[in-house]
């Protein structure tokens, strides 16, 4: 019965690693464009986009083709609050092409927002927000191997009781007109010049999985997941393309592995993933 209940977990975790496309089934191209409806801004939103305003204002005026960063206040002090916190980041993405991200904040909420520069034209194609000490981040980099820069968010959650370092990935902004739409992933590893990502889903030592995805264009296809034998309390390991097959018990579609191949030994946090003990698999 405690192992029955053990594998369902494991098929609701192995839900939560897949790939998220935002407004898009797994299987298909991420949309160019979203449409997100939001609920009503309260005062302290209010003050955030005046604060992006503000910056907006700031780099048409000062921008001169060239990487730009800037920190300041936004003063809200007149309406009784605390000024806001404004971040400007100006990088070129491409040729010709420049890229504004600003972080707009307070001592609760970071509105970040990511602007294509045409001549004096700032285009919108990113805006988030997240709560402050998710210490969100951002970078640019080629993350499937095209040859194209993507954009990516990454931020830490508060709440959960394991590893969970989440990106957005928003792939190509340069070849796609209006907002982006983004894909999810958990505690990823890209591999670009391999056309891959692995990573570590989401749970506990020992009842978590590794994956393995593959770039086909804009689209990731799940290639394997791996994770800790219960039967050897985790001193070897199954292999399998879909976590369903864990709990299955034909033994096809199951890999026994003595060791952990040498490609994911530098997966980030695999120290994570093996910080385990036989005691962690006696109430399976």
């Amino acid at each position: 019965m405690r192992y029955s209940i053990f594998l369902s977990f494991l098929m609701f975790i192995g839900c939560l690693s897949s790939p998220k496309q935002q407004k898009e089934s797994f299987s298909e191209k991420v949309s160019d464009t979203l449409v997100v409806v939001k609920d009503t801004e309260n005062v302290d939103e209010r003050h955030l986009k005046k604060a992006m305003a503000d910056a907006l204002e700031k780099i048409t005026a000062s921008f001169q083709g060239k990487d730009w960063e800037y920190m300041y206040d936004f003063d809200t002090t007149e309406e009784g609050y605390a000024p806001i916190g404004v971040y400007i980041k100006v990088r070129k993405f491409a040729e010709g092409a420049y890229y504004a991200v600003i972080y707009t904040y307070d001592q609760a909420e970071t509105l970040i927002r990511l602007y294509r520069i045409d001549n004096n034209t700032m285009q919108e194609k990113v805006s988030e927000s997240f709560p402050l000490l998710t210490d969100p981040s951002d970078t640019i980099f080629d993350a499937n191997g095209d040859g194209v820069k993507d954009f990516a968010l990454r931020y830490y959650p508060l709440s959960g009781c394991c590893r969970r370092d989440i990106y957005y990935l928003y792939l190509s902004p340069e070849k796609k007109e209006g907002q982006l739409s983004y894909i999810e992933l958990i505690n990823p590893t890209f591999y670009p010049k391999e056309h891959l990502i692995r990573g570590i889903g989401y749970g506990r030592p020992g009842h978590v999985e590794l994956y393995k995805y593959r770039w086909r264009g804009e689209v990731l296809d799940t290639l394997e997941y791996i994770l800790p034998d219960v039967a050897t309390k985790g001193k070897t390991f199954l292999k399998t393309k879909h976590i369903r097959d864990f709990y299955d018990n034909d033994k096809e579609g199951k890999t026994h592995l003595n060791k952990l191949p040498k490609e994911y030994q530098t997966v980030i946090g695999l120290d994570y993933f093996l910080d385990y003990t036989a005691e962690d698999f006696n109430s399976d």
